[in-house]
């Protein structure tokens, strides 16, 4: 009766050992030109945004409630008072 070893080829070791060291990912990768862009490379034309019928305010006709402008009464200050 004989045994037989069987041990793996010399390409899986050396594959193998390349994972583990993680040599593949240092490896340079040949540079690859970007191609032609589909679209125009001079910007379009600026079309204007229409006239809204209701301009919005840029300040709040009233403050708002997280940002009052007047100060608090003091017992509101200090409510031991």
């Amino acid at each position: 009766m004989s045994t037989c070893v069987l041990s793996p080829a010399p390409n899986q070791e050396a594959g193998d050992r390349r994972q583990e060291t993680g040599d593949s990912f240092f490896l340079p990768t040949p540079h690859t030109p970007h191609p032609t862009p589909h679209f125009p490379i001079s910007p379009l034309p600026h079309t204007p945004h229409p006239t809204p019928h209701t301009p919005l305010p840029h300040l709040p006709t009233s403050p708002s409630p997280h940002f009052p402008t007047s100060p608090l009464p003091i017992y509101a200050q200090n409510p031991s008072l």
